[in-house]
């Protein structure tokens, strides 16, 4: 069922900071173990971590449009204004499903925000063509792009906003401030938080670049540890990691958390053993403090951690919890979770 989560799917929602967690006391958390802390750094196990050239707090680029199609033109930033720069493409399907999102953002809004849907990455060369491609297209979609739309000159702004800022795939969007630097990259998705912040005064670019920063570490140490525990081979630096990550980086950020441990605990290699399971159950011990023991998929792992250390009653505990609290919807899941519990109970 669940849940060998990638690294590339955490990148956009693990940018947290990486402040210390201060768990509940209670029967079910485990002692700390003896988990190497500043010596060695995650970056001593996974190589030097780069920081893109565009990055929270750069300046934004300028603008570098052939056509717009939608809406007034933008010829550059103006003080005091914030803007969203999207950029998407014809083929790209999450990017027409983002189309409604974006329009509602604004339409909430209004003049407070200008949303620019920069269309990239097209699959023709001649700029001619791909203006009427791309204006038939947007005619189509009619309110659902109710916003300005714009056809880059070029690779322009391909070349210049995406390139820099290491970004690899669309839809993907900037927030820029009111000061012209970008305050915010990440998916559509994730941006009604930051972007309500940042029109409201309330956004801290200073704690949001070490925010981006954490998620870069974040996701990298996590392709090591994917990469390690897929080959079955130097598991001490796994384990390494994966202590770094639960103490340093990702002690806010369950589903990270949760990952760590379902590997640990599912991996096939054959020297994975009981380090590598208490590993998993401190990991998977704070993700559940972190959501107040009341997420099913969490306790799940959690019990077959408890399981894999010889904690027998514990496993079958929190799997009976994880059953009462998974929705009926979740059929699969809980025929899983039912065939787990009687494992434990056998």
């Amino acid at each position: 069922m669940k849940r060998f989560i990638t690294a590339s799917t955490l990148a956009f929602s693990v940018l947290i900071g990486p402040a210390a967690l201060t768990t509940t006391a209670g029967s079910h958390t485990p002692e700390p173990t003896d988990a190497p802390h500043s010596t060695p750094t995650l970056e001593d196990l996974v190589g030097k971590i780069e920081i893109p050239e565009l990055f929270i707090g750069s300046k934004a680029p300028a603008l570098a449009i052939n056509k717009f199609l939608n809406g007034d033109p933008v010829e550059d930033f103006e003080d005091g204004q914030v803007y969203l720069v999207e950029f998407w493409a014809t083929w790209c399907s999450p990017c027409i499903k983002a189309f409604p999102h974006l329009s509602e953002l604004q339409v909430k809004h209004g003049e407070s925000v200008r949303i620019i849907g920069v269309n990239i990455w097209e699959r023709t060369q001649n700029q001619a063509e791909r203006n009427e491609l791309i204006e038939t297209f947007v005619a189509e979609q009619g309110d659902r792009m109710s916003y300005t739309v714009a056809i880059e000159e070029g690779s322009a702004m391909a070349d210049t906003w995406m390139k820099p800022a290491g970004q690899n795939g669309i839809p993907a969007a900037f927030i820029v401030d009111g000061t012209g630097h970008i305050a915010w990259i990440g998916h559509p998705s994730g941006i009604d938080q930051p972007l309500q912040d940042i029109i409201d005064g309330k956004f801290n670019p200073t704690e949001a670049a070490e925010k981006a920063r954490n998620g870069i570490m974040v996701s990298a140490g996590m392709n090591k540890f994917m990469r390690i525990l897929r080959s079955g081979k130097d598991l001490d630096d796994a384990r390494q990691i994966a202590n770094i990550l639960i103490d340093d980086y990702a002690n806010k950020q369950p589903a990270t958390l949760n990952a760590i441990a379902w590997m640990l605990l599912t991996a096939e290699a054959p020297k994975v053993g009981m380090d590598d399971f208490k590993v998993a159950h401190r990991a998977i011990a704070v993700a559940c403090e972190q959501t107040g023991w009341e997420d099913w998929s969490l306790l799940d792992t959690y019990a077959l951690a408890a399981y894999k250390i010889g904690q027998t009653d514990e496993a079958i505990k929190w799997q009976r919890k994880a059953i009462e609290l998974t929705p009926a919807t979740e059929t699969k899941a809980l025929n899983e979770l039912k065939g787990r519990l009687a494992e434990y109970e056998g």
